[in-house]
């Protein structure tokens, strides 16, 4: 590929692979990855023409048109980027909740205070976010299931990762609500609760894992309104 000039960044490959980086949303890592290797099947696609005899802008220019315009290929890219950070999404939720409901017990370990006079409702939060939690874990495992081998029976792909994050959203913003109600009462039942450092870290970890699990569902939604958008000639 030593034919292959780099000198302007107003070369076609150049241009091209631009427009394709500002085009895509989606995780990093597999944007970058995604955007790499078009670089390099145009780099490589451009020195064969040069071999040929080509002058070298003329060389990216044929490999660029080779390639595809940016609406024939952004939809395809823009698909698989929605349908990764679905993934992402559900992976979060089927680790981390069970995770966070596991160490829960830790928050309370060795505390001063019993809670031999709790109240009824904060027993049936207690067991309502432990149970929700598992199931929402056992789902979002399924949900990664359908991304990996259950995606050739996918109609669409796009649309099912808008739906995993739509529903991510709505689960986390009403699990939230419950788990701050039982921290809440938890504060109320029992004061010295508010400056004891294992429940305050606990908060901290539980607080932490419900942004980022938000944050990864939220992305998931709009990557995936950007595919369909994608789809209808739209590019962002």
């Amino acid at each position: 590929m030593e034919g292959v000039s780099h000198d302007s960044v107003t070369q076609p490959v150049d241009v091209y692979v631009g427009g394709l980086a500002a085009a895509l949303r989606g995780p990093r890592a597999t944007r970058l990855e995604m955007i790499t290797e078009a670089r390099h099947s145009l780099e490589d696609a451009a020195a064969a023409y040069e071999d040929a005899g080509l002058e070298p802008a003329e060389a990216q220019a044929r490999a660029v048109a080779e390639f595809g315009t940016l609406r024939e290929v952004v939809p395809g890219y823009q698909a698989e980027l929605a349908a990764q950070q679905g993934r992402r999404t559900a992976l979060w939720i089927a680790l981390a909740l069970p995770l966070v409901n596991v160490l829960a017990p830790l928050m309370w370990w060795d505390s001063p205070w019993g809670t031999d006079h709790a109240s009824h409702l904060y027993w049936v939060l207690v067991d309502h976010f432990k149970y929700t939690s598992f199931l929402a874990a056992a789902v979002a495992a399924l949900v990664v299931a359908g991304f990996s081998w259950g995606s050739r029976y996918l109609r669409d792909g796009v649309r099912y990762a808008r739906l995993v994050g739509l529903g991510a959203v709505t689960f986390l913003g009403l699990h939230g609500l419950v788990g701050a109600a039982v921290f809440g009462l938890s504060i109320y039942q029992w004061p010295a609760a508010a400056t004891w450092p294992p429940v305050l870290a606990g908060m901290a970890v539980n607080m932490g894992a419900f942004a980022y699990a938000g944050l990864l569902a939220v992305r998931c939604v709009a990557f995936a309104g950007t595919a369909l958008r994608n789809r209808r000639g739209v590019l962002a």
